[in-house]
């Protein structure tokens, strides 16, 4: 007994030590985010008393996905900060959500629904079971009666019409609520993979030489969330200015929810890292043949991989081409400040935020290239969005109040004009007809001669005056054998490193123009080459 009562205050002054050794939990609030194109910066506040000599604190509830490198406290009071680490807690899991937790209760309700209309589907089938088996009516020994026989069968007949009346109305109301429950275990399995997640601490061993209340800032970054400009272009008609709204697309995946926060978006992308890359040494090779008895050439090895790497260059750059807002400009980025604290869930979910709102001056024109599409789309053009701070990103159309579809704003090619398509207009015909009069010479010299010719013809249907760009064009000849000549420019601007024609006309309303343009081209007779 003396060695019990010995055990028990050791056990509890163990104890006592080890709750020391871990620290003291510190609640903290999140207060801002600023939000990368990848990843985001999050910063919480706390405040504490803290006693005289060595302490430690430990903020709780963080982010899994945390950068450790990233982790930075600053705080104001008569102490002094020693070190800063960060660890895991996987018994500590990030709260439940709400609408999981609902959902959940759902589920266990719509179970227990289904399982008294099984029973009521049961009671009917017994009743059906029971009528069947006593259809049969009188013994072996006594008859009955012909009225007693139909009467007897008028009630089983009308007991098993509403028997099986009710057993189609349970089987249909069980299967109208097992569509909904499987709806309903799709949801709960999409929430409960963004549901609970171990959790971040970071721990703080801190020295104060006397009793101090302290105030605290913890900044870190997480890379699990991003943000995507998109736009609104809405036009009234033409003449009028275009009104764009600039508005982001906001999604946090950290385990974190933002609860009415600071927010701001930043232009930048601290994952592309900040080393500008080095230039190697480019070294040329040379063609060499390789001798299996056939008449072909490969490149040396490197050459090849240099080759896959321009052809990949390529096409990436190809796939390029394809609220109160305080907007500031950084030394390398720009921000814009939400001034209205928002709150986005950790859901995984896109959420979209007004940025900004600017009206822009417009001029419309209708441009056309009938060679690729017989439809005349309407243009507006706008300058002076240089100083706006907007970046690249899709845009929805919207032309006379209706949506027209889905542009690009492509703003990283250096141009002083914004072109926006505000989509087809009807009003607009042009026609593209191959001349008949196509003349072909005969062969001299072992070379064909051929004279293509093409009439454009373009009406203006509508009600008011327009002005149409219109666009074709012929071939070039990257080859000595075929020697390609324009005949006719028909009146338009000639590009002759391109082979493009341009017209810029203007159409009173109901009028017609025709165009039109001729080339030959010579070539070897036995050379396939494709003229139109």
């Amino acid at each position: 007994m003396q060695y019990r009562h010995l055990l028990i205050p050791a056990l509890f002054a163990a104890l006592t030590a080890t709750a020391a050794d871990n620290g003291k939990n510190l609640p903290s609030k999140l207060t801002s985010a600023k939000i990368f194109l990848q990843g985001a910066q999050l910063t919480r506040t706390a405040s504490t008393s803290l006693p005289a000599g060595a302490s430690t604190l430990v903020f709780t509830g963080l982010s899994q996905n945390m950068d450790p490198q990233s982790i930075q406290v600053t705080g104001k009071g008569g102490y002094t900060i020693l070190s800063v680490n960060q660890r895991m807690n996987y018994l500590s899991e990030s709260p439940k959500k709400k609408e999981l937790d609902e959902l959940e209760a759902r589920m266990k309700k719509m179970d227990r629904d289904i399982a008294n209309e099984n029973a009521m589907l049961a009671v009917w089938n017994n009743e059906e079971q029971l009528l069947i088996k006593n259809s049969s009516v009188g013994g072996q020994q006594n008859g009955v009666t012909l009225s007693q026989l139909t009467a007897v069968n008028d009630y089983i007949r009308e007991r098993l019409r509403a028997v099986k009346a009710g057993q189609l109305a349970q089987q249909q109301k069980l299967a109208d609520m097992q569509e909904d429950k499987v709806k309903l275990q799709l949801q709960i399995a999409q929430l409960q993979a963004l549901g609970q997640r171990p959790t971040s601490e970071v721990v703080v061993e801190i020295n104060s030489p006397a009793a101090t209340s302290a105030s605290f800032t913890l900044n870190y970054f997480v890379g699990q969330a991003t943000w995507t400009p998109a736009y609104d272009l809405r036009a009234s008609g033409t003449g009028k200015p275009i009104d764009l709204l600039m508005k982001a697309a906001v999604t946090n995946n950290t385990g974190e929810d933002w609860d009415q926060v600071e927010l701001s978006l930043s232009s930048g992308n601290p994952t592309l890292g900040g080393v500008m890359p080095a230039l190697q040494p480019w070294t040329l090779f040379t063609w060499r043949p390789v001798q299996d008895g056939n008449a072909r050439y490969e490149a040396a090895p490197s050459m090849a991989k240099k080759s896959e790497a321009v052809s990949e260059m390529a096409g990436m750059a190809d796939a390029l081409r394809g609220p109160v807002v305080n907007v500031s400009e950084q030394a390398t980025t720009v921000e814009y400040a939400i001034a209205t604290p928002f709150s986005v869930p950790s859901d995984g979910q896109p959420h979209t935020i007004a940025v900004q709102e600017h009206r822009l001056p417009a001029t419309y024109t209708y441009i056309a290239t009938p060679k690729l599409d017989k439809d005349a789309f309407l243009y507006a053009r706008t300058t002076g969005w240089e100083d706006l701070n907007l970046l690249s990103g899709e845009a929805n159309v919207f032309f006379e109040g209706t949506y027209v579809g889905k542009s690009q704003l492509n703003l990283s090619v250096p141009k002083d004009t914004l072109e926006i398509s505000l989509g087809r207009d009807k009003g607009v015909v042009v026609e593209r007809v191959k001349r008949k009069s196509t003349n072909e010479k005969s062969v001299i010299g072992g070379k064909r001669t051929v004279t293509i010719g093409w009439d454009i013809t373009v009406r203006n249907t509508k009600g008011t005056a327009i002005e149409l760009e219109l666009r074709d064009q012929y071939p070039l000849s990257p080859q000595s054998e075929i020697e390609v000549k324009l005949t006719e420019e028909g009146d338009a601007a000639v590009d002759k490193n391109t082979g493009l024609f341009t017209w810029k006309l203007n159409l009173a309303p109901k009028e017609t123009k025709k165009l039109g343009f001729a080339y030959s081209v010579k070539y070897p007779k036995d050379l396939p080459v494709v003229l139109e």
